[in-house]
């Protein structure tokens, strides 16, 4: 398929540039234009959000420090101890009896003195009134007959900063229209008694409201059905009291958005909306539509005549920069179908110094780490991760190929069956990590004894499997006695510790002109590896050749070397001096 596609169909890049750059010269008016005008228009939009939710913030704070600073006020005569005090005393007599109403009356009394004290030193409050936790009014002052909004209870509003906040009066505008703020009277023992509340004219808000973020802007006060309260420039624009703003919040709208619509003077304006959820009131910002986007027509022809500008010189500049694409391009294309078809040899040279540089670079360390990756895999596959040796299967398949050169060339070979002296008590007494310590070092010790030619794999475990190639019975001995000894003079040192190690063989060779199998030379080493651990471990045995496949038994075989030690198990991994060995036959 990757022939089939051939680099030579990618020459059609040139004329798709060709036809894209004599598309782009016919039809950029009306696609770009609009481009232009829809960017502009969003623009223009986003700055006025930001203006008018900036203006919305700076009010809202304002309006929330006016709030704080009259709840601030509350809270410090709700501490009274004139106030408390008869709070507590028209509680405790709330039974039957004429003593107790007349002692209820007389505590009302005087709470009532005290909020006219109060209300005489500060005259922003319309009325003060105290309520018992049910919503009964105690006392207050003046005493008037209207509602509060709190006869139904105030402990369920009370927010999390424990104050209330409502709204009371019936009218529509701010002349009439109140809020009463309200904050716990408390004991003692931190009980809530009752509530002090206050109603304020919401025309003390006027002085807070009375700014803009520029001269065409106005801020509006407006219950949530429309119906306006107070005005940032009322005093100045004619403002009529029950007018209603055009407002009306669009949920399907991705925020953030701008309404338009025309206000209460009948102008076209666009707005942003701050919702007030206790008081169900909203902040309102408007400004002209006219003032907000009168930059779009002039930025949209500017916008369009460099676009026409632009695209003049874009039919030439396409089929230069199709030049320079095309040729790095070919020999990158024809780089990806040898690395798809396997060949990982190749090797990009480029001098460009763009994207097309750059990609043909990345290209290049892309392959060398193919190159990399698939050496890596091939050698997980074949070797052991903790030794760094043969696994089992690649030595098997090694001493399979051994095999076959054998039957080919009569060239005899030997096997070594290598097994750690008591690796299971070096595992219970020092850990698993211990015996991973020593497995590792046996991995070094076989490649520093071995030839070249030679193969060490792990079988199993701590078994060991090595192929001397070339090698008779002599020289099996021979490097089987080294790597005895070299294991013993060893020390391994773990964890503040030593550890002496040592090892056991059993060595088998090969018959020449013998009809041999991998698994009966294994096996003839094996029960040598056997027996030199029935005599004692730390031995090299090898097999008698003439009766290799005639006995099962120890019979067939015989001791090599035995290097036989008092405690060869518990050692280390420094070199030391080992123990004399000797050589005896059966």
């Amino acid at each position: 398929m990757i022939k089939d596609f051939g680099a030579g169909k990618f020459l059609t890049i040139r004329k798709k540039i060709l036809v894209v750059a004599i598309f782009a010269t016919l039809v950029p008016s009306l696609l770009l234009g609009w481009i232009s005008y829809y960017h502009t228009h969003a623009v223009l939009q986003a700055k006025a959000v930001q203006e008018l939710d900036g203006g919305l913030e700076r009010a809202g704070r304002a309006m929330d420090s006016w709030f704080q600073e009259k709840f601030r006020g509350l809270r410090v005569f709700s501490g009274s101890f004139v106030l408390v005090e008869n709070l507590i005393r028209h509680q405790q007599h709330a039974g039957t009896g004429n003593n107790s109403e007349a002692a209820r009356r007389l505590a009302a009394r005087q709470i009532s003195v005290f909020l006219q004290l109060v209300r005489d030193q500060l005259q922003h409050y319309h009325r003060l009134l105290v309520l018992d936790r049910s919503g009964t009014v105690v006392a207050q002052f003046p005493d008037l007959e209207t509602p509060t909004g709190l006869e139904n209870g105030w402990v369920g509003r009370l927010s999390p900063d424990r104050t209330v906040l409502s709204e009371t009066g019936s009218g529509r505008e701010a002349e009439t229209a109140r809020i009463v703020l309200g904050v716990p009277i408390v004991s003692a023992t931190g009980a809530d008694l009752g509530l002090l509340a206050a109603e304020i004219p919401l025309s003390k808000l006027s002085a807070t409201l009375e700014f803009s973020t520029d001269a065409q802007a106005e801020l509006l006060l407006a219950r949530t059905n429309g119906e306006i309260l107070l005005s940032s420039h009322s005093w100045k624009r004619g403002y009529a009291p029950g007018s209603s703003v055009g407002y009306r919040p669009n949920h399907n709208a991705a925020p953030p958005a701008l309404e338009r619509y025309a206000n209460h003077q009948g102008v076209d304006v666009v707005s942003r909306a701050l919702l007030l959820p206790q008081l169900r009131w909203r902040l309102v910002l408007e400004k002209p539509y006219r003032s907000v986007f009168a930059e779009v027509d002039r930025l949209r022809d500017i916008a369009l005549m460099l676009t026409l500008t632009m695209l003049a010189g874009f039919g030439l500049l396409a089929y230069l920069v199709s030049q320079s694409i095309l040729l790095p391009l070919s020999r990158l294309t024809l780089a990806a179908a040898a690395v798809a078809e396997g060949n990982l040899s190749v090797q990009l040279e480029t001098d460009n110094r763009d994207e097309l540089g750059f990609t043909m670079a990345v290209f290049n360390d892309m392959v060398r780490r193919l190159r990399v990756g698939r050496d890596k895999l091939e050698k997980l596959t074949i070797t052991d991760s903790l030794t760094g040796l043969y696994n089992r299967k690649q030595i098997m398949d090694t001493l399979a190929l051994q095999f076959s050169r054998y039957r080919r060339s009569g060239t005899r070979f030997s096997v070594l069956m290598v097994d750690i002296d008591h690796f299971k008590r070096i595992n219970d007494r020092h850990g698993h990590q211990a015996g991973d310590a020593a497995l590792q070092q046996i991995g070094t010790i076989f490649r520093s004894v071995l030839r070249s030619t030679d193969v060490a794999g792990r079988y199993g475990g701590e078994e060991f499997l090595i192929i001397l190639e070339q090698t008779g019975e002599r020289q099996a001995l021979e490097t089987a006695e080294r790597i005895r000894t070299v294991t013993e003079q060893c020390e391994l040192r773990f964890r503040e510790g030593l550890i002496r190690i040592s090892v056991s063989i059993g060595i088998a060779t090969v018959a020449a002109g013998g009809d041999e199998t991998p698994a009966g030379l294994i096996q003839r080493a094996d029960r040598c590896l056997y027996m030199a651990k029935q005599r004692g471990r730390n031995r090299v045995i090898a097999a008698g050749l003439n009766v290799a496949e005639k006995s099962p038994g120890p019979a067939g075989c015989e001791v090599a070397v035995d290097g036989m030690r008092q405690n060869p198990v518990l050692a280390d991994y420094s070199p030391a001096a080992s123990g004399s060995a000797g050589i005896s036959r059966l």
